[in-house]
């Protein structure tokens, strides 16, 4: 109660007379509920614009599709589904079609596979029932639906997923390429059967504005594509005429202006903006394109931090924020209209951030929550590859560098770029991104690479906000980012090694949603069994960690971050984390944390050092302090040192028991057994860790070896040879000796932090 009293205190004036209004508005909304309903049930039901009478008629009959031809009643979402259009998909898409009707024709047969679960739905399809047990959820007004329980008939998002209707463009996308009616003919069921089964405002479908949002995405390219068949029914497209209508009267009354002002509003905005704008000729329609844009142009900057990342800190719903925004805007630029500049500035920095923190693999960072749901929905909804936006900032902003690794234009892409661009796009050269060292300061993100072939080095750092709104004081919010400052990924020759584990569910077992979200659920430092935020209920964070970023350094032979954070104060002796990560001679990896007291002096603490391996990896320990992972193609070394005699206490688990027993989730719900390594240790800070990391690739003969010394290590990467060394006076240091090079790291307060000397290459950038 304390904690939600001081959200309260916190809420400005607008916000607070807002919610005041909603509330009114709510309690007037119910009372009016069953004539509501009543009335849009009715046939004689008109939400067409006034003065066009022609139009409602035309509805009601047969020559419901003649109103395509009044450029007044509608415009254009994609170019033309014509003959040519068809002929070059099926020529050029050849898998994609193939794969397209096979997912098609297991719909035919009700059966799904979304959100890490696989089932097959009886017939009819039960709508508001839980897919997995076919429990019913509660009926009735949708605001009296609690969708913020886990005592619900299952995982809420399953339902959801299912009446997001997403699947409906599948069936009609196939019944255009294929010409088969078996495919219009479930379609035309299923959509009919659901529009009885969920009335307007009624039941579990309508309990949230995101989920009207991402259907009426769906139901406008189910519509596209299902006028391009042969032979397209009347009513049915009537039908879905009348639903994308009162999906948009919905939307305009249900914006989450305050209570999920992140992807949730996007995802709302996006659909309301292609109810208004498409169909100009609904009653309504242009007070909703107007508050919609509206809300789309100032929200660009509040949704992506200026280094383009979003500010949830997730990476998932970075990309699905981003897909409505990419819709909305190939929209508008198909129906020859300008957008600001201001927006597209920053859609192209979120764009180069998705080039910019892909690894060699292709496969995005599992950063935050995780949702395979998707925004734009062509294809196979369960990956993590984004290259069709990329592909269309490509051909927007004439960026050769984001068409890297992507001759031939995505499917997506496809669908939503017109003929023009897709000529562009074509015609557009291919050039390899040239920043290899990379600092997302807003965001938090460090990025290090040798190159961005499949087969490279890679590794990041995340020294950021753990998501915006989460606050430092003990004031509940929900969030999709992770407790996981200065957490690591690496991946070496291409293959990813250390990894983000991701993420498990929303609603059902708690002890899984909340580890995947600490602080031992990530490559970093974990003190006294403690996370660096506090954790509430579902999603929720307070006492977000502060931290700061020290140091960059992006040279030619050594590059460099460094970073700490305070989420540890409320520990005995308040310790710091700090760590340095360096990327050296584009070979090899030095980390190295310090920690130390805040202030006063350092009183006993446990650590625990998280390594979290891919999936797949054979992974041996030593109790000397060394951990090796072995994959199709690479091999990682890690050895450490930290001067103390006693052995580390190490350990090594894969798929036990518990969520902290060696799992990833690399989808939501879907985990599978992964190698968890945990080094732990009583110390007294201050306190130092010393990692090298060697990659070596497998059947190159280029041996890689690593040696303890003292208070550091020798290592030898072929023919090269560097030694690395801890030392205690004048304060902590690590140096790196190389054969024409001496690279320094300074853990002293108030000194440079990262020294090159005897430089045979020169630094290009520090800052």
């Amino acid at each position: 109660m304390l904690g939600k009293l001081k959200k309260v205190f916190r809420m400005s004036p607008g916000e607070i007379f807002f919610r005041i209004g909603e509330q009114i508005r709510i309690r007037r909304e119910k009372a009016n509920a069953r004539r509501e309903l009543s009335e849009v049930s009715r046939p004689e039901f008109n939400f067409f614009e006034k003065g066009h009478a022609d139009w409602f008629e035309m509805y009601r009959s047969s020559g419901v599709l003649k109103l395509w031809e009044d450029k007044a009643f509608c415009r254009r979402l994609s170019a033309p589904l014509d003959e040519e259009k068809k002929e070059r998909f099926l020529k050029d898409y050849r898998r994609e079609v193939e794969e397209s009707l096979t997912r098609a024709d297991k719909l035919l047969e009700h059966k799904f596979s979304f959100l890490g679960v696989s089932f097959t739905l009886p017939d009819p399809i039960p709508w508001q029932s839980d897919p997995l047990s076919l429990t019913p959820y509660p009926q009735g007004f949708y605001r009296d639906i609690d969708i913020f329980t886990n005592k619900n008939a299952g995982d809420i998002k399953h339902v959801w997923e299912v009446n997001r209707l997403q699947f409906l463009i599948e069936l009609a996308k196939a019944a255009w390429l294929s010409g088969e009616e078996k495919y219009s003919e479930k379609l035309e069921e299923w959509l009919l059967d659901w529009i009885d089964k969920n009335p307007y405002k009624q039941g579990v479908a309508w309990a949230s504005a995101l989920e009207v949002g991402v259907r009426v995405t769906a139901l406008v390219w189910t519509l596209e594509f299902y006028r391009a068949t042969e032979k397209p029914k009347p009513y049915v497209v009537a039908a879905m005429l009348k639903l994308i209508y009162l999906s948009g009267s919905y939307l305009y009354e249900n914006l989450s202006i305050y209570f999920s002002p992140y992807n949730h509003l996007i995802g709302e905005a996006a659909g309301l903006f292609l109810a208004g704008y498409l169909f100009p000729g609904f009653r309504d329609a242009r007070k909703w394109e107007k508050r919609a844009w509206q809300v789309l142009t100032d929200q660009i900057e509040k949704q992506f931090h200026p280094d383009g990342a979003s500010v949830e800190q997730a990476s998932f719903y970075h990309h699905f924020t981003l897909g409505f925004y990419l819709q909305a805007v190939a929209v508008k630029k198909l129906n020859g209209q300008n957008v600001p500049a201001h927006m597209t500035d920053r859609m192209e920095k979120a764009l180069e951030f998705a080039m910019y923190i892909h690894k060699p693999d292709g496969d995005m960072p599992h950063l935050g929550d995780i949702d395979d749901a998707r925004s734009i929905y062509f294809g196979d909804p369960t990956h993590w590859n984004f290259d069709a936006w990329r592909a269309m900032g490509a051909v927007w902003f004439k960026r050769s560098d984001m068409k890297f690794g992507l001759p031939w234009l995505p499917e997506e892409a496809f669908w939503l770029l017109p003929e023009g661009d897709i000529r562009e796009y074509r015609a557009l050269r291919e050039a390899t991104p040239q920043n290899t060292g990379v600092w997302l300061k807003e965001s938090g993100y460090a990025i290090f690479r040798n190159h961005y072939n499949e087969d490279g080095h890679y590794i990041h750092m995340d020294c950021g906000p753990i998501a915006h709104g989460v606050y430092y004081d003990d004031t509940p919010s929900a969030a999709h980012g992770h407790a996981d400052e200065l957490a690591l990924e690496l991946a070496c020759f291409g293959e990813s090694h250390l990894v983000d584990p991701g993420f498990s569910n929303y609603r059902g077992d708690f002890s899984w949603h909340s580890y995947f979200r600490s602080t031992a659920a990530h490559n970093t430092i974990e003190i006294n069994n403690s996370s660096q935020a506090r954790q509430g209920g579902i999603l929720v964070w307070s006492r977000a960690p502060r931290y700061k970023q020290l140091a960059f350094m992006n040279g030619k032979r050594l590059k460099v971050f460094c970073g700490e954070h305070y989420g540890y104060h409320r520990q005995p002796g308040t310790p710091v984390h700090r760590r340095y990560m360096a990327f050296i001679d584009d070979s090899f990896w030095l980390v190295w944390d310090h920690i130390y007291p805040g202030e006063g002096t350092g009183q006993t603490i446990t650590i625990a050092d998280h390594y979290h391996f891919n999936s797949g990896l054979k992974v041996e320990t030593g109790r000397e302090g060394r951990i090796e992972s072995s994959g199709e193609k690479s091999r990682l070394i890690i050895a450490l040192a930290d001067g103390f005699e006693e052995p580390f206490d190490i350990s090594l688990k894969e798929g036990d028991d518990g969520p902290d027993g060696g799992w990833i989730s690399p989808t939501y719900r879907a985990v599978r057994p992964a190698p968890l390594v945990c080094v732990k240790r009583e110390i007294r800070p201050p306190y130092n860790l010393l990692k090298v990391m060697l990659p070596e690739e497998k059947d190159s003969g280029r041996e890689a070896r690593v040696e303890k010394a003292g208070t550091g290590f020798d290592i030898r990467m072929g023919d090269a040879f560097y030694r690395v060394r801890l030392s205690a006076e004048p304060g902590f240091r690590v140096t790196v000796e190389g054969e024409d090079q001496t690279f320094e790291l300074n853990s002293a307060s108030g000194e440079e932090l990262i020294r090159e000397t005897r430089t045979a290459a020169p630094v290009t950038e520090t800052e």
